[in-house]
């Protein structure tokens, strides 16, 4: 065997060498795709749960204040009903008494209907 064939002999090998190094690095590289797209779609499904979940909660949130606004609503025509027999008996409402359905009457202008309305402006697709 001679110098050249030696020599091209030798070329060949390092150029099988770095195809060889090439299909390496793309197997690697597909691997990585595949792991990448499996992380990506996990989180995706991650999310999606999450919405669900706050939905439920939302609606469930939003069931809650609605039925404490009934009972707070209930309760205003008792201390009417109140306030009417404490004028025929010709007794003064008690102070207590007339701040407690203020209470009760700030609560249903203010904070209820505004808890309220923050939980329906909540829109999930």
């Amino acid at each position: 065997m001679g110098l050249n064939e030696m020599f091209k002999k030798i070329a060949s090998i390092e150029s099988e060498k770095t195809e060889l190094g090439k299909h390496e690095v793309n197997l690697a590289l597909a691997d990585d795709v595949k792991k990448s797209y499996n992380e990506a779609i996990t989180a995706r499904k991650k999310a999606f749960d999450i919405m669900q979940k706050i939905k439920a909660e939302t609606a469930t949130a939003l069931k809650q204040l609605n039925d404490i606004k009934a009972i707070n609503q209930k309760a205003l025509p008792i201390f009417d009903k109140f306030e009417v027999a404490a004028k025929e008996l010709g007794l003064p409402l008690p102070a207590e008494i007339k701040q407690q359905k203020e209470n009760i009457q700030e609560g249903l202008k203010g904070t209820l209907t505004s808890y309220s309305k923050t939980l329906e402006s909540i829109k999930i697709f």
